[in-house]
């Protein structure tokens, strides 16, 4: 690209920018980290050559200062609309995990849940990456593919080591070269390479990591390892770095369950019950969890000469997960819910506050534990080069292997206890429950409820080659040309066997399957019994800070860790107790094949881009067009209906099914820089962009489903019409769906008012137009019976329908106070804030509508993801051996999902499904550091300071909009060594 002269702001003259040379050097020198990595154009790393390097001595320009410095000079130098954070010190980037650096940039939010779309599982750590509100998000790793196996096409950011890392871009628009993918940005993932460095270095990182809540101590550590020789046969370099981090902390919750419009209680005697608003129940948890990350990183340069230069990587980044809860739980019928008026009671009109809830009969509850192990890995294998073969002309290609898989069981085993009532009071804040305790104490009152099994096994394959060719020119408006090609053949293997429920003993049962009376208590053999349970007391739960009862029995942790034999001991034991119907499981099978899918999809890209520029006017950009062709297959099974009434529909058979489908798209781009005035400038961008739909949306699976309509009785041995039908089937996969896309616009002004002390201001509106959404719908669509006919089932699936309008804006400042006297003079401070505004035009399948307990429906609700406000604010300090910083993020609501577990149901013949949003969230960290020598620095990293409590929202037309579940989660304090030499 050209690079943007800059003037002189007294003279006008062309001087290279003196100050910025001068900064940059003095970053070279004090911490040798220039982030050169090796040129290959399609990586993405916009940034412009810097000049050539005045040699300086003694000049020491590190941590938050260098910092800032750096990222101003991407932002800068950029071509096109770049975000950065970087780590000029070996370890140091300024937060314990990638995706909550990611939440200090411009624009980016993360979400504080395990799982996308699941609110009832804190995370400690950030799960989801959001880019100006959406979630299609492309990462890269050193500007090339990088994904973890679990059916998306993004890596997990938790599961990359952050001690690893030189530096994070998030990219906002693109430009031709960028690979495509990125429809709200790309997040580009930088590792330093050998040549980086100016002489050997070794740096070391260790620390201690305590979380509050959790009350454990982990440690985790890096070491890199860095050397260059000069020998006659060029420079070569190695570099070796390895990572090891753990994780422990704690999060308690609490949840008042969705309302329903009941009449089932009088209050005032009259013999006429009130129609009333109550909940279903109240409930809590306790959640434990572990993570061991570890990470290595190897890369080799060799440069012969100034004109060519090979280079090779590997990386592999591993992560263990283990969380596990003891939850409290209502499994009560809803619609029998009553207020004891005997019982103190409030009401809000006619909407419950407080009292007493009971039901016909005593209220059935679960204790359960839950387990959830997740084990994951990625390696990345890469090789490339970079010939210069005349002044003007340069080549450079790439071969990359990457392999991810991912492994995982999430095992529940419950005990049921049917509890005469439930004190709830949701009045004042967090709600307040109670029930009888001696009750819940007395091992006596339960009974083994159920089990459930969810098993992933994942794996996925990618070979990607490119090549690129730049021809620039001495002088003239057009700088270069440039052309490239990228070819890939990725291919994943997906087995999920689903949530498998098995009922042991349920109410329900009484009286057909089970005799009538008490339930089988908790001591059915030798080996099922009371020794399998322990009593719950939830020490210290939510810090003391909420009023829930503290003595339930609940299974053992091995009961669910030790899967499958502990489900098939606890159903065998149950054999004698039933008198039909039920009785000993057969788990699902991770080797039947209808549960596996396989895809594979290959991608074709060419693109041509032209730079451009004017000394004169200050003035350059690029233009370009991206054209790349995807093919995709895959391979699952269709299943058959298996209905007595209609034998011609089929049996239930699974019969093999292949789906191929491929598209072209063309992405052409513009991108515009003028510095119009000394240290103002202006950018322009336009692009088009797509996402294609992730590897889990497009499996080819379905099953079919037949029932009988409400009304028709067949007599035995009957064969119904498929009039007398309902033909029906859910998944929601589709493996003809095509990517979304986007035409995207960005506008900006770049203010460097102090550009040689790392200040400056920026304003940046954008604007995308999104086609072709993926949303669930209902179609009719024909398949074949055993009798050679087809039929219309009624099906849901995701499709491409609906546009979305995205816009808003991202405001930035970042100063440092040199002016200030002493000792003030070591402040610094960095803020942005970000303001997004969005309209869909999306049509809602029948089961994606959100429909309240009462049938009800809603208005139109906002893009999901999307917070209307966010913001950054960062207060550093660094003088002497001193260094400080405080950073608080936070973001406004946002919806999380509509109907996910916990706000959905069939109750009443009603499909009803509830509206959950995230409530607003603010977190406060920093971190303390001083450089005992030049060689040594101790120093302490502190997240959630302010103890902030995550709470989510349910809305509801009748019984109000209101805050469904609280979460609180450790203090996490890291003592941390590092040595550079």
């Amino acid at each position: 690209m050209s690079t943007l002269r800059h003037r002189h702001p007294a003279t006008g003259k062309a001087a290279s920018d003196a100050t910025r040379t001068f900064r940059r050097s003095a970053i070279a020198l004090g911490v040798a980290a220039m982030l050169a990595a090796p040129a290959y154009a399609q990586e993405a790393t916009a940034t412009a050559q810097p000049d050539e390097a005045t040699e300086l001595d003694k000049v020491v320009v590190t941590g938050i200062r260098g910092s800032v410095y750096r990222a101003q000079d991407i932002k800068r130098d950029a071509n096109t609309f770049v975000d950065s954070v970087t780590a000029l010190d070996i370890g140091a980037l300024p937060d314990r995990s990638v995706t909550e650096t990611l939440s200090r940039i411009p624009g980016v939010t993360i979400d504080r849940f395990l799982s996308v779309g699941d609110p009832e599982h804190f995370s400690a750590e950030g799960g989801g990456v959001q880019v100006r509100g959406l979630t299609q998000v492309r990462s890269e790793l050193n500007g090339r593919d990088s994904f973890s196996a679990s059916g998306g096409r993004a890596l997990s950011f938790q599961d990359v080591p952050s001690e690893l890392m030189a530096g994070v871009d998030v990219y906002k628009n693109q430009t031709a070269e960028m690979i495509e993918g990125g429809l709200g940005g790309t997040v580009d993932l930088r590792t330093f390479m050998p040549l980086d460095f100016e002489e050997s270095r070794l740096g070391v990182s260790f620390s201690a990591n305590r979380g509050d809540f959790a009350d454990e101590v982990k440690p985790s550590g890096s070491i890199l390892y860095s050397n260059r020789w000069e020998t006659g046969a060029g420079d070569f370099g190695i570099l070796v770095d390895v990572a090891h981090s753990e994780l422990a902390t704690r999060t308690d919750g609490m949840f008042v369950r969705p309302f329903f419009n009941t009449a089932n209680s009088d209050l005032d005697g009259d013999g006429t019950n009130e129609q009333l608003w109550l909940p279903r129940g109240a409930d809590w948890r306790t959640l434990e969890y572990e993570r061991e990350r570890q990470g290595a990183y190897v890369a080799l340069q060799w440069r012969p000469n100034e004109n060519l230069e090979l280079f090779a990587t590997a990386f592999q980044s591993s992560y263990d997960e283990l969380w596990y809860e003891d939850a409290i739980f209502v499994s009560n019928d809803p619609l029998q819910v009553r207020l004891d008026a005997s019982q103190p009671y409030e009401l809000d009109g006619n909407v419950f506050v407080s009292g007493r809830l009971r039901s016909n009969g005593d209220i059935p509850m679960g204790t359960d534990i839950r387990a959830s192990h997740r084990e994951s890995k990625t390696t990345d294998y890469s090789v490339g080069m970079k010939w210069a073969f005349s002044e003007r002309t340069e080549f450079s290609t790439d071969l990359q292997f990457i392999k991810a898989d991912t492994r995982a069981l999430d095992s529940t085993v419950s005990l049921g206890v049917n509890v005469p009532y439930i004190d709830v009071d949701v009045g004042s804040g967090r709600p307040s429950i109670g029930v009888d305790e001696q009750f819940t104490a007395n091992p006596a009152n339960y009974y083994w409820g159920f089990t459930m099994d969810h098993r992933d096994d994942n794996e996925a394959e990618e070979v990607a080659w490119r090549a690129d060719l730049k021809h620039s020119f001495d002088a003239g408006f057009v700088d270069s040309i440039q052309f490239g090609v990228r070819l890939t053949d990725r291919d994943a293997t997906s087995v999920d066997t689903g949530y498998d429920w098995q009922p042991v003993f349920q109410t329900w049962m009484q009286g057909w399957a089970l005799p009538a009376g008490a339930l089988p208590g908790l001591d059915l053999d030798g080996t099922v019994n009371s020794s399998l349970v322990n009593l719950q007391t939830f020490d210290n739960f939510y810090r003391g800070d909420a009023n829930t009862p503290g003595a339930f029995y609940a299974p053992v942790l091995s009961t669910a860790l030790n899967f499958p034999q502990s489900y098939l001991d606890i159903h065998g034991a149950a054999i004698p107790y039933y008198t039909c119907c039920y009785g000993q499981i057969t788990p699902r099978d991770l080797d039947d094949p209808q549960w596996r899918n396989t895809q594979g999809e290959k991608t074709t890209a060419g693109y041509f881009m032209l730079s451009f520029g004017s000394d004169e006017a200050l003035f350059d950009g690029n233009v370009g067009v991206r054209v790349v062709r995807t093919e995709n297959e895959a391979d699952g099974f269709l299943v058959y209906p298996n209905l007595q009434f209609a034998p011609y529909l089929g049996a239930g058979e699974s019969v093999p099914i292949t789906a191929s489908n491929s598209y072209t798209d063309v992405l052409p781009s513009l991108n515009l820089r003028w510095e119009f005035a000394p240290n103002l400038i202006a950018r322009f961008a336009a692009s088009k962009a797509i996402a294609r739909p992730a590897f889990s949306d497009m499996q080819a699976y379905q099953q079919l489903s037949a029932a009988v309509r409400d009304g028709v009785t067949p007599d035995p041995g009957e064969t119904v019409t498929p009039d007398d039908l309902d033909l029906t089937g859910s998944s929601t996969d589709n493996p003809y769906l095509e990517p979304m896309k986007a035409n995207q616009f960005d506008l900006s002004l770049e203010w460097y008012f102090a550009p040689d002390k790392g200040g400056m201001a920026w304003v940046n509106f954008f604007y995308k137009d999104v086609e072709d959404y993926f949303r669930q719908q209902t179609e009719l669509v024909p398949y074949p019976g055993v009798d050679g006919n087809e039929y219309d089932y009624l099906i849901s699936r995701l499709v491409n329908i609906g546009t979305a309008k995205i816009q808003g804006a991202e405001l930035g400042w970042n100063q440092f106070f040199d002016f200030l006297p002493a000792p003030f003079d070591g402040l610094g401070m960095s803020a942005n804030y970000t303001y997004i505004d969005s309209s869909t035009e999306i049509p809602a399948g029948s089961n994606a509508v959100p429909i309240d307990t009462d049938g009800s429906t809603f208005d139109d609700l906002p893009a999901d993801g999307l917070s209307k406000n966010s913001y950054n604010a960062a207060v550093f300090y660094e003088k002497g051996p001193w260094q400080v910083r405080l950073a608080y993020n936070w973001r406004s609501e946002y919806l999380l999902s509509v109907g996910p577990n916990g706000y959905n149901g069939g109750d009443g013949g009603i499909p009803w499904k509830l509206p959950v949003y995230s409530d607003s969230f603010g977190q406060l960290d920093g971190s303390i550091f001083y450089k005992v020598s030049d060689n040594v620095q101790i120093g302490l990293e502190m997240n959630n300071l302010n103890n902030a409590e995550q709470r989510t929202i349910m809305d509801q037309n009748g019984a109000g909009k209101r805050i469904t579940s609280w979460y609180v989660n450790d203090r996490r304090y890291a003592a941390t060594l590092r040595f550079t030499f």
